[in-house]
């Protein structure tokens, strides 16, 4: 009974002292003050733009000069794969692939830290004789897509802390 009482009163106090998990309502912010971005993405780019202003994570300025640091977003990378055929031999399922690379530079043009590769997946299924919802839904799932890969590279350069400068050997091997 004893322990029991102990044990309760431990997990009261724990709550009461202002326990805190990282990233829990929205305090969160980009590790700069203000950001130049470049995008040689047109697909994700007004998103990436949209999310940062609607979530206020940082200033983005318009030109390289006022930024603290450059974010680069590209090598944008789309796939559509076959992934499964039904008893007749017609597709059935497809696999979307979308991958981006953003790279972050200082004013000096040096890289901050490692490539920020993020890739996202995910299964459509297919019906060869609704081609027009077929096709609505290709365009929704690469919406989703896209979306998640916002979100993922956000998350990446939230928690990005001052990553060592990548030496240029290692930086034009990256390319």
């Amino acid at each position: 009974m004893l322990k029991n009482l102990l044990l309760l009163s431990f997990i009261f106090i724990l709550a009461a002292c202002g326990f805190h998990l990282r990233g829990v309502a929205g305090s969160y912010s980009f590790p700069f003050k203000t950001v130049f971005l470049n995008c040689d993405t047109p697909v994700i780019c007004p998103g990436l733009k949209n999310t940062i202003k609607a979530e206020s994570l940082t200033m983005l300025v318009t030109n390289k000069e006022s930024a603290e640091v450059v974010i680069s977003v590209s090598n944008e990378q789309t796939s559509r794969d076959t992934l499964d055929f039904n008893s007749v031999g017609q597709i059935a399922s497809y696999i979307l692939t979308y991958r981006v690379t953003a790279r972050i530079y200082n004013l000096q043009g040096d890289q901050l830290g490692n490539d920020i590769i993020v890739q996202n997946q995910q299964v459509m299924a297919y019906n060869n004789s609704l081609i027009l919802s077929s096709q609505q839904q290709e365009e929704n799932t690469w919406d989703q897509l896209h979306q998640n890969v916002i979100n993922a590279l956000i998350r990446r350069i939230v928690y990005f802390h001052d990553a060592p400068l990548v030496s240029p050997a290692y930086a034009s091997e990256s390319r």
